[in-house]
């Protein structure tokens, strides 16, 4: 069989501007087909996340279809692992294998090219593939600043720059696109936008914090992890950040223990009636989550406490309190990361197992 010429482009597109078409252009002079995958899949609106993946992949194949690009474009979602990037890459692999078993082509028959833009520590993934070949194309620069998608949202988002001056930065086919977006979905931009203006406030915040001790300085924060039954307890966010999002019991400590902090948490937004002593008798596993993205906010730390209670008895009555709009158990097996807070979904996962969502089968059902 004549051997086939797949490339693999990975990125967030959030959302997409001409320097990403730069590497879609290379891509298709070098060969026969163009496999995407749009990370951050599966993860609710913010102010860093705006768009799904399908409204990016739409975005993505209408801007090559103007530029009169012929190449052969999939589209595929790639989640987010923030706290394993060995499963992340796993990911990856596993989305080439799909996509050449449905074009009927065999691994050794392919030549498998990753393009991509060795520009920051955002493309450290590009050495993680040994086993492919890598192409490194010049990023795209507005001056002497890397064109980047970041600067986009806040002047579509934030009102940052007018329109003509972002469809000269960004491609007026890319800019257009979205503000046509923009236009028909107005209350996810408001959603975008009271996000993004918590976000600043807050940073701005950690800054004169910053500026007054003179070092970089966490949050710190705690989180519950209950489960009983198969079932896990969740709170509904009743403001922003996350208004409306599902996410665990906890918040920020108060000069008090972490653990403190999450039984005090717990108790308050979701009126779990059980003795503090009690639940600190239930505690099976505790763990720091410390990724510097973790939260849109700035920097912000947590750790999550992971509390058994009983099964085989009826379900602890719970009821929203203080920042919770409700709470409620949902079974585990239900859980997925689009209605989730901020990285509490990965939370979940690494503490409680056989939380469902695997990778190769949302592929699967997406390639059928």
């Amino acid at each position: 069989m004549t051997q086939v010429t797949l490339s693999v482009i990975i990125g967030r597109f959030q959302p997409f501007h001409k320097g990403h078409r730069k590497l879609f252009e290379h891509a298709s002079q070098i060969s026969d087909q163009t496999l995407t995958l749009i990370g951050s899949a599966f993860r609710p609106r913010s102010e860093k996340n705006a768009f799904k993946w399908t409204e990016r992949a739409d975005f993505i194949t209408t801007a090559m279809k103007a530029a009169d690009c012929t190449a052969d474009i999939t589209c595929l979602p790639l989640v987010d692992t923030l706290y394993d990037d060995r499963t992340w890459a796993g990911n990856v692999r596993t989305a080439i294998d799909l996509h050449l078993r449905t074009q009927g082509v065999a691994r050794a028959d392919a030549r498998i090219v990753l393009v991509g833009h060795d520009k920051d520590e955002s493309s450290r993934y590009l050495r993680w593939f040994p086993e492919l070949e890598a192409v490194s194309v010049e990023a795209e620069r507005n001056g002497s600043t890397v064109l980047n998608a970041t600067d986009m949202r806040a002047g579509l988002f934030l009102d940052k720059a007018p329109v003509a001056k972002l469809r000269d930065t960004f491609g007026a086919v890319e800019t257009d696109q979205v503000v046509s977006w923009m236009e028909q979905n107005t209350s996810a931009v408001a959603q975008i936008r009271a996000e993004a203006a918590y976000n600043q406030a807050y940073r701005e915040n950690y800054r004169k914090a910053v500026a007054a001790f003179g070092h970089e300085i966490p949050a710190d924060c705690a989180d519950a992890v209950v489960v009983q039954n198969g079932h896990i307890l969740l709170v509904e966010r009743a403001k922003a950040p996350g208004q409306g999002l599902y996410a665990l019991p906890g918040g920020h400590l108060q000069k008090e223990t972490a653990q403190e902090a999450a039984i005090r948490e717990l108790i308050e937004e979701t009126r779990l009636n059980i003795p503090r002593k009690l639940l600190e008798g239930r505690i099976a596993a505790r763990q720091v989550f410390d990724h510097p993205d973790r939260s849109e906010r700035g920097w912000v730390r947590t750790e999550a406490f992971k509390f058994e209670l009983i099964d085989g008895k009826a379900q602890e009555k719970v009821k929203g309190a203080d920042d919770a709009k409700r709470a409620f158990w949902m079974p585990v097996n239900q859980l997925t990361p689009d209605v989730m807070f901020e990285d509490h979904f990965d939370i979940i996962q690494a503490l409680v197992p056989n939380v469902p969502f695997a990778y190769s089968s949302v592929l699967m059902s997406r390639m059928h």
